[in-house]
């Protein structure tokens, strides 16, 4: 064992001697989290939520030293493990709540495209990401040939293929897409309409025989 995990062995035993709301068990805990992190062997993560992990774990550690077990590890080992436990539920917590936002930008779209109809009740039958990847699929794809035919003022560059895979979710401003493609400012003020009067259609009938909408 080496002398730093001795020392702090030992500051975890003593501060286990100590009731937890004593000043005594606070300044033995202290002095664990001040040689810890001049050691500066905790585990590291380039993560925005990672600082609030060490938080946590520290939250953690320092409230419940008793369940450190010397026979299973050194001290810092200890730490890190409920490091990068908490460092896993942000970073799980992140992955959902992206997916919710994913999963209602995508709803809210259908919902717009067809304002009269609703994606279906149950989502066991046609889970949403699958509706969303489909849908991708069949753009990007375009398997007749039908999106990439539907042009916008005669250029081949402008056409529905090019312009829904802009604008579905998260969707690229007009204004991006107008500059994108050096239009005119009467170009850029009919795209929107061209969008509206040829590609959303398209879009539409695809989602109808699938079911989506």
């Amino acid at each position: 064992m080496d002398e730093l995990n001795q020392k702090l062995c030992q500051l975890m035993a003593e501060a286990c001697t100590y009731p937890a709301s004593s000043l005594e068990r606070r300044q033995k805990l202290s002095e664990v989290h001040l040689l810890v992190m001049k050691s500066r062997k905790l585990w590291r993560e380039y993560q925005p939520y990672y600082n609030d992990a060490l938080q946590q774990m520290w939250e953690y550690c320092l409230q419940h030293p008793q369940e450190y077990d010397p026979t299973r590890g050194s001290v810092i080992s200890w730490l890190n493990y409920n490091l990068k436990k908490q460092l896993r539920r942000l970073r799980d917590a992140q992955y959902r709540q992206k997916q919710r936002q994913i999963t209602v930008t995508i709803t809210e779209y259908w919902q717009t495209i067809d304002p009269v109809e609703n994606l279906p009740a149950s989502p066991d039958i046609q889970p949403i990401m699958e509706i969303w990847e489909n849908t991708r699929t069949w753009v990007e794809t375009d398997p007749k040939g039908i999106l990439r035919n539907t042009l916008f003022r005669k250029r081949s560059d402008i056409n529905a293929q090019v312009l829904l895979l802009r604008r579905l979710p998260p969707d690229t401003p007009w204004k991006n897409i107008a500059a994108e493609f050096q239009l005119t400012p009467a170009e850029a003020k009919d795209l929107p309409k061209f969008y509206n009067r040829k590609c959303l259609p398209l879009l539409r009938k695809f989602g109808r025989s699938q079911g989506y909408i």
